[in-house]
């Protein structure tokens, strides 16, 4: 599947919640100044109570810009919640038959979910339309974005100078998998589910009390899916904090879950909610070096 380049047309689509028109205008004009044609799909200017048009509008949407041939990616214009509500409408028969760049995250997880799942098909947990590329938007979220679409060989992830941590020294390669963790919650145990077996499990999440963390990152346990992950990457878990005084902080979660581990676990990894936001390549193998303290991306 090649990759989006510039004078590309990309098509633009609302999965989830609808979007402010002044946004909308200011993301595709920001995205034709960079190059790209666009493309608008029909649900982008819809509402249907909180959602961009009603279920069936948004699926026909993502179904007919994989049909397209004059489209070469989709791009998500933001999330917010409706992936879930699509995904037995979506035809992946089509879009297994059609691979283009689908790209989004947070409420996206359900869509890369099912597509590598049901088609094989490698999607970018990336920066969206609206909710990235609107206004005066971040050109280091905007430079990593070119970098994953142009880099056709190994490379290591910068992190924005952030510093990465790791639970131990140990390292191990594997298919990157995963998004936000509830979302991912949401899908486990169905046809859409992601098989866990020997893959880097990528996390985020925004928003969510800790003991609410907690809970998830149980059920993940209690579900044998840490048992079957080879590593885990923790990226950004922003506002995620304490409902009262006496719960666990964030970091103690983290602790609890992954300290003894004894697999890589990487956490602090810039992207998720958060302003730069890396682009990762969901169904891409990536290395954990806990020794070296790096990730490395494959070709």
């Amino acid at each position: 599947m090649r990759k989006l380049k510039k004078g590309d047309t990309i098509g633009l689509v609302a999965p989830a919640n609808c979007v402010d028109k002044e946004k909308l205008q200011s993301a595709v004009e920001n995205l034709e100044k960079l190059g790209y044609k666009i493309k608008l799909g029909k649900s982008v200017e819809n509402e249907w109570y909180s959602f961009a048009g009603k279920d069936e509008e948004r699926a026909k949407d993502i179904n007919d810009f994989f049909k397209d041939t004059t489209v070469d990616g989709i791009m998500c214009v933001r999330g917010g919640y409706g992936g879930i509500r699509i995904l037995s409408m979506l035809d992946y028969e089509t879009i297994k038959n059609n691979k283009k760049p689908f790209i989004g995250y947070s409420d996206i997880t359900s869509l890369h979910m099912a597509f590598l799942t049901k088609c094989q098909l490698k999607t970018f947990h990336g920066p969206m339309a609206v909710s990235n590329f609107s206004g005066d938007y971040n050109l280091k979220t905007l430079e990593d974005f070119f970098k994953v679409m142009d880099t056709e060989k190994d490379y290591f992830i910068d992190n924005f100078q952030e510093e990465l941590y790791f639970y131990n020294n140990l390292k191990v390669t594997g298919e990157l998998v995963g998004g936000n963790l509830a979302v991912l919650i949401s899908n486990i145990g169905t046809e859409y589910d992601l098989d866990y077996n020997n893959k880097i499990l990528f996390l985020e999440d925004i928003g969510e009390s800790t003991y609410k963390i907690d809970r998830m990152l149980w059920h993940l346990k209690n579900a044998g899916i840490f048992d079957k992950v080879a590593g885990i990457i923790l990226g950004d878990f922003a506002n995620c904090e304490k409902s009262s005084e006496n719960d666990l902080p964030l970091k103690e979660v983290f602790n609890i879950h992954f300290k003894d581990m004894k697999k890589p676990v990487c956490y602090n990894l810039k992207s998720g909610h958060c302003t730069p936001m890396l682009t990762l390549e969901f169904g891409k193998v990536i290395e954990i070096d806990g020794k070296k303290k790096t990730l490395l991306v494959k070709k």
